[in-house]
């Protein structure tokens, strides 16, 4: 998909028409809230007039594409595993997937690649239960199945993220087979026994997003956050002394997400502006957090939309906050003399992404 540039710079307008890309922009808090929590938008990036004809081949069933009555029904078969206490009960084994991370690294490493990465993904292959073996195939798989997130996608983009899919779903399918027959204690297996029952493509597309969406945004939150701080070591101590605080502000200004997109399902007029049925508006996410005030993590926590809102809000917000509380702390009293070697920032019109994250005085 194009339309996909967010343009250097602080913006005063809240919401504005891109005529060169086609589409409206906004990026004040209330009006980009007003979009992501409002009824009359889809999610469905095929509806959006830029939208790339490969669209149409791309794997089914994959709940942040969905739209009511489709998403209603799925998101409510699948919000049983990732309420507050279903997330609670994963805490210990988070616990020691940080802990053992951590007790793995040298003197000097790269904290997005040998911490960022690891947790999230070993995460995932103990929601899944598919081993050592499938925690480095998720790990391989997961850079091609992110790329059907980002707002620029093309042709290519999009065959890889399928074909990665593919790979991922001929992993799965003999372990669908077995979970099947013989259910344990995980969520694929939670998947096969709701009793409105999810078809193959629903539980594939769920696995593909969980891996997508759940790891690349919680590895860069968690990347995001050590660099912020690495930047900014008098906020550390707000860090240790209420973590929840802390992250939920780390989220606001440090989030993963820089924007997303939505098509108008009818008309809307927002901040004096009309939107007319089929526009694509242009949710600058990233922007509209960042307007509310400078990182503060001694601050009561500000709203913000890292998670997004409404129906689409993130059904795994509980487990990537978890994961951010869990890890942030750990690294820096591990690591009291670590230091920024060097990073790089990563060329995502989605994404607010590092490539690396090189630090040292770990030993």
């Amino acid at each position: 998909m194009r339309a996909e540039t967010a343009g250097a710079g602080a913006r005063t307008e809240p919401v504005r028409w891109d005529e060169e890309q086609g589409v409206w922009q906004v990026s004040g808090f209330a009006e980009a809230s007003a979009v992501l929590r409002g009824e009359g938008w889809s999610s469905d990036p095929r509806r959006l007039p830029f939208a790339p004809p490969e669209l149409a081949d791309f794997p089914q069933g994959v709940l942040l594409f969905m739209d009511p009555p489709d998403h209603t029904r799925m998101r409510r078969l699948l919000s049983p595993a990732f309420t507050p206490r279903a997330v609670e009960s994963l805490r210990p084994r988070v616990v020691d997937i940080v802990e053992a991370v951590l007790r793995g690294l040298d003197d000097e490493t790269d904290l997005l690649r040998d911490v960022a990465y690891l947790i999230p993904v070993a995460v995932i292959a103990e929601l899944l239960d598919v081993g050592d073996e499938g925690a480095a195939l998720l790990l391989e798989l997961t850079p091609e199945l992110v790329r059907m997130l980002e707002t620029d996608a093309g042709a290519a983009d999009l065959m890889a993220a399928a074909t990665a899919a593919t790979e991922l779903m001929l992993f799965l399918t003999p372990l669908l087979a077995e979970r099947r027959g013989r259910p344990g204690d995980d969520f694929i297996s939670a998947m096969l026994a709701v009793p409105d029952g999810l078809s193959l493509d629903e539980i594939a597309g769920t696995c593909v997003l969980l891996l997508a969406a759940g790891h690349e945004t919680t590895a860069n939150l968690i990347a995001n956050s050590v660099l912020a701080l690495l930047r900014d070591p008098a906020q550390r101590d707000l860090l240790q002394a209420d973590p929840r605080r802390a992250v939920e502000e780390l989220l606001r200004v440090e989030g993963p997400i820089k924007q997303v997109f939505r098509a108008a399902l009818s008309d809307h007029e927002i901040a004096g502006h009309r939107i007319r049925a089929g526009e694509a508006v242009q949710v600058r996410i990233r922007e509209a957090n960042r307007s509310l005030g400078p990182l503060d993590l001694g601050r009561e926590p500000l709203p913000h939309l890292a998670f997004g809102g409404g129906m689409h809000y993130c059904l795994g917000a509980a487990l990537a906050r978890m994961e951010a509380i869990e890890a942030l702390p750990r690294i820096f009293t591990r690591f009291p003399r670590m230091t920024l070697r060097d990073h790089g920032r990563r060329e995502s019109a989605t994404f607010h992404a590092l490539t690396n994250l090189r630090v040292s005085g770990l030993r």
